[in-house]
């Protein structure tokens, strides 16, 4: 079902626009702001009164998600790009002083509060920018190419559509897990395992996000919603099997934001089952990645699908033993104490470490290297099997700010998010004032380009890459969250391209209002 910002009026059809979407949180912003004003002033007091270092880092954050959530609550017209930056952002950098993660220690207060402010900035430059944008673009018209089997008016077609991409990379993942797929790729050329990656990735996450929109909105048949639910369940223990639980997560967040656009309401109990799963097996990943991965950092040979039940009983032993205080056991190393599910969502951490050695070290900012990299990374594989690695971003500010060697980059990556990699290219204020702004004008364009377009198109199956890719950004750099969108992108419309008509599509009641 489509939402207004009064709840449920019009079903999920094929006369769907993007735009309709928006207001699906334009009505939670509506009550919600309060709410969220209410909660910081009362996480801002309590650190302030119990003398919690960073409370005035979290009252400058706290602020930049209020501007930025208010902004678009009085001029967003459809894509909420900017309210899912804010919301981010105050995770990734408010949770980890609301914790008082152990990360903050050896950062002075000064330094803790600038960080705080850097924040501020990104959010205000990112919500003005945006505001310029709007006044300066224009909505589009809404013409799109439409898929040809989204053309007619019973909503079966688009049932299928979706149940067959998640079952589509369901399987992929289940082949995959069988070896079966390992000797195909190898006899194919050099850098076709990361485009059928992208495209198995594009589709996966478009085809949750649709069916549960459908689901959410009463839109799909029982059966549908059964299949659903198993396929869903099954692509999730596939994924887990993998011990890379990030994986996981883009695929609950696919589900998590369609289940919302199509009711109007965070579905909360499929929230709190999903976190509560992934905390609890987060606790016992490191045991089990040093059982299985081998020395490359990749999954061995283990029991197969035969041996799930064992592999994840043991699993879940270690995660007890963890939870339970693990009888006098001291934590396997400091890398496990810092993994916890909150304390991954700490980009503050890395915004300290270069804030720290920029202003207290002395080492000079890049400006802007690791943005020059970019146009090379788009460049297929296929066709240059030698290119840099898409990380070489981050890797290029691990090893000039002295935080890892190049050799140790092929073992492990070191995530670093755009905002810390702002500040590392262009140093305090300048750097987070230059990425909202960047950010602000780009979100606008996207918001304005799509907010007419149908629902059920290319346009619309792109506008749920980009959406979910930048939902899930906040640990990658600019080369990162571009090369991975650029790919999944480009197969969505290799993809759609043969079966797309160009379609003016008026709903009939609008069109004979007008």
């Amino acid at each position: 079902m489509s939402t207004t910002a009064q709840g449920i009026t019009r079903p999920l059809d094929r006369y769907t626009r993007i735009g309709e979407l928006g207001d699906a949180l334009h009505g939670v912003l509506k009550k919600g702001i309060a709410i969220v004003v209410l909660i910081i002033v009362v996480l801002v007091a309590r650190m302030f009164f119990s003398e919690a270092i960073g409370w005035l880092a979290l009252l400058w954050i706290g602020v930049g998600t209020c501007v930025a959530l208010i902004t678009w609550r009085r001029g967003g017209i459809g894509l909420p790009l900017l309210p899912i930056l804010a919301i981010q952002h105050f995770a990734v950098y408010g949770i980890p002083l609301i914790n008082g993660n152990e990360t903050l220690a050896g950062y002075d207060t000064t330094l803790i509060d600038r960080a705080g402010m850097e924040v501020l900035i990104l959010l205000v430059a990112c919500s003005t920018a945006w505001r310029m944008g709007m006044e300066f673009f224009r909505p589009s018209k809404p013409t799109a190419l439409t898929l040809r089997v989204f053309t007619g008016d019973s909503n079966r077609a688009l049932n299928r559509v979706g149940v067959a991409l998640i079952t589509l990379s369901a399987g992929y993942e289940l082949v995959r897990l069988l070896g079966l797929i390992d000797e195909v790729m190898a006899a194919l050329p050099s850098g076709t395992s990361s485009i059928a990656v992208a495209i198995v990735n594009a589709a996966g996450r478009s085809g949750y996000f649709l069916v549960a929109m459908f689901v959410a909105g009463g839109g799909a048949s029982a059966s549908t919603r059964a299949i659903f639910w198993c396929v869903l369940t099954a692509h999730l223990i596939l994924l887990s099997s993998s011990i890379l639980l990030s994986s996981v997560i883009n695929i609950v967040g696919a589900v998590v934001i369609g289940l919302f656009w199509g009711s109007g309401r965070l579905p909360k109990s499929f929230i709190i089952v999903c976190a509560t799963s992934l905390a609890f097996l987060n606790m016992g990943k490191f045991e089990m990645r040093e059982r299985y991965w081998g020395a490359e950092g990749q999954i061995g040979k283990h029991t197969g699908i035969g041996g799930f039940p064992a592999f994840f009983s043991e699993w879940a032993g270690y995660s007890l033993e963890k939870f339970s205080g693990g009888a006098g056991e001291e934590e396997t190393s400091t890398r496990a104490k810092r993994q916890t599910m909150l304390a991954r969502m700490d980009n503050l951490q890395n915004l300290l470490f270069v804030s720290d050695r920029v202003t207290n070290g002395n080492s000079p900012v890049l400006m802007g290297e690791t943005y020059a990299i970019i146009p090379p990374l788009l460049i297929p594989r296929i066709l240059w099997p030698e290119k840099p690695r898409t990380h070489e971003g981050q890797i290029r500010l691990n090893v000039h700010f002295g935080r890892q060697l190049r050799e140790d980059s092929f073992t492990t990556y070191i995530a670093w998010g755009l905002l810390p990699e702002a500040y590392g290219n262009f140093g305090p204020f300048w750097g987070a004032c230059l990425l909202g702004v960047a950010l602000g004008l780009i979100f606008a364009g996207l918001e304005n380009l799509t907010v007419n377009k149908p629902l059920l198109s290319m346009e619309g199956m792109v506008t749920f890459v980009l959406l979910i890719g930048i939902a899930a950004s906040f640990e990658m750099v600019a080369s990162v969250l571009i090369t991975s969108l650029f790919q999944a992108v480009l197969t969505v419309i290799m993809a759609c391209a043969p079966f797309v008509d160009s379609t003016t599509l008026v709903r009939p009641e609008d069109d004979e209002i007008g």
